[in-house]
């Protein structure tokens, strides 16, 4: 089974999306499912449409400064080839040629780059959420979810457009990624050697991110009788952090939190 060796994201609270994807956006609604999480495939406000403030507003493309250069990911040899594979696609990139010397011995360095955030602002979201009421009759699949603290929301994702690779042996010592890796074929990609011995993959298409982290927030209930009279202010809700949930999409892929950076996890 492949596996995340290091998550260097997991040292700034965010959780790691197994496969990158363009549809993760902050306001989304998940809700635990068995032992994970998975998609609600709708926003906060389809559920708390009764608010007494204005829902947070979503400010886009912000340069990350503090992560840019550490949004690393260290996959075993399996792991590594199989986010490639998939990165290329995704990126519409390319693809990747199954003729490749790395082994089972070798580790997989995935950076991303030209990291830009997507968020709204935590005080605003817990001043939505506190002050809203859920939608009587409209969510009756997610009620007991909802009651028993078990949505989440998300409030920040991270995306990129372009990554850099590294492989190392068993003794932590990079190899050629020339003669490592081949058949990374495109016209749309530029691809630039540099001095540490890894190359960077970026998509001259800049309209195409993929988001391959996030934070959510745990709605909590305070278990007031507000399921009974259904009158308003008879419940309340809140937010806090949430690190270390697990979403499951339909491609059935976990993505995962490493509270610590150098946990395995198996992906």
């Amino acid at each position: 089974m492949a596996k995340v060796l290091k998550n260097i994201l997991s040292d700034y609270g965010y959780n790691l999306v197994a496969l990158p994807k363009e549809d993760i956006s902050p306001l989304m609604l998940l809700y635990k499912n068995d032992q994970s999480v998975s998609s609600v495939e709708s926003t906060v406000d389809n559920l708390f449409a009764i608010a007494d403030a204005p829902l947070p507003v979503v400010t886009k493309n912000k340069t990350v400064t503090n992560i840019d250069g550490n949004a690393s990911v260290i996959f075993d040899s399996e792991g590594g080839i199989s986010m490639l594979d998939w990165l290329l696609k995704t990126l519409k990139m390319g693809k990747f040629s199954a003729k490749t010397e790395i082994d089972a011995t070798h580790k997989v360095k995935i950076t991303y780059e030209n990291v830009k955030e997507d968020k709204v602002d935590l005080l605003a979201l817990d001043n939505f959420i506190s002050g809203s009421d859920p939608v009587e009759g409209k969510f009756n699949s997610f009620k007991e979810k909802l009651k028993d603290s078990e949505l989440y929301v998300i409030n920040n994702i991270l995306k990129s457009n372009s990554f850099s690779i590294a492989v190392e042996d068993s003794n932590g010592t990079k190899v050629d990624i020339d003669a490592t890796i081949k058949g990374i074929v495109d016209a749309n990609v530029n691809i630039s050697r540099n001095k540490n011995n890894d190359i960077t993959l970026k998509n001259t298409n800049s309209d195409t991110y993929i988001v391959f982290a996030f934070k959510s927030q745990q709605i909590k209930y305070d278990q007031k009788k507000w399921w009974q009279l259904f009158k308003k202010n008879d419940a309340k809700f809140r937010i806090i952090d949430k690190q270390g949930v697990v979403l499951r999409s339909e491609d059935k892929y976990a993505t995962q939190s490493l509270k610590m950076g150098n946990d395995e996890v198996n992906i």
